[in-house]
């Protein structure tokens, strides 16, 4: 574990579970000062996720001095954009801002883009950009899977004379499987692990 990436969970449902929380931050900052690695007061921040109507208000200690914690309702976490509602529209957001300047890069340096160079460099260093903790923030509302296959649709035009052809003969042309198909392919391997036990969990 990291002390960069340190978390405190509570469900709070009533003020005495704020009170807790906040016993929770006290205890965790004394261990900090017992081991002499200290926390950024100003770097730690408060999230509330669900419909809770007990959002107090949380401090730590930051050189002496208490300092009230920042509510935030976003955040990145592991490379992963959390937001508190749980939509991860922002990640998706950003893996194709990240995606979009890969393209961008590989039609800048690449005079020759036959399909089967396109298909080497959109595997190796554009696709991961965009399929990034895909278990976890699988796109559900239909805005963010558009966005996601605007980008694979300019993907494809980067092959040469592949512009003004249809996406689905462009797909086939690069034998690049959609976003959308790898992403139900994921989760169905996904299931086939749990139920056949190769994850090893309650």
């Amino acid at each position: 574990m990291y002390a960069d990436d340190t978390k405190v969970v509570r469900e709070v449902t009533t003020a005495r579970d704020c009170e807790e929380l906040q016993a929770d931050l006290d205890s965790v900052e004394h261990w900090s000062e017992k081991w002499q690695m200290k926390f950024n007061s100003s770097k730690c921040k408060i999230m509330h996720l669900g419909h809770s109507s007990e959002r107090a208000e949380y401090t730590m200690n930051g050189n002496g001095i208490e300092i009230s914690l920042e509510v935030i309702s976003e955040e990145k976490d592991l490379g992963v954009w959390m937001d508190d509602r749980l939509k991860f529209s922002t990640q998706i957001g950003h893996a194709v801002a990240k995606g979009n300047q890969v393209l961008g890069l590989i039609k800048r340096s690449f005079v020759h883009r036959d399909s089967e160079i396109i298909k080497r460099l959109f595997t190796a260093l554009v696709r991961p950009h965009v399929e990034y903790a895909n278990a976890l923030c699988h796109p559900r509302f239909k805005k963010d899977i558009e966005q996601l296959e605007r980008f694979r649709r300019r993907a494809t035009k980067l092959v040469t004379g592949f512009s003004n052809m249809l996406y689905e003969n462009r797909l086939k042309s690069t034998k690049l499987p959609s976003l959308v198909y790898r992403r139900y392919r994921g989760d169905m391997i996904e299931v086939y692990k749990y139920l056949h036990g190769i994850y090893s969990v309650p």
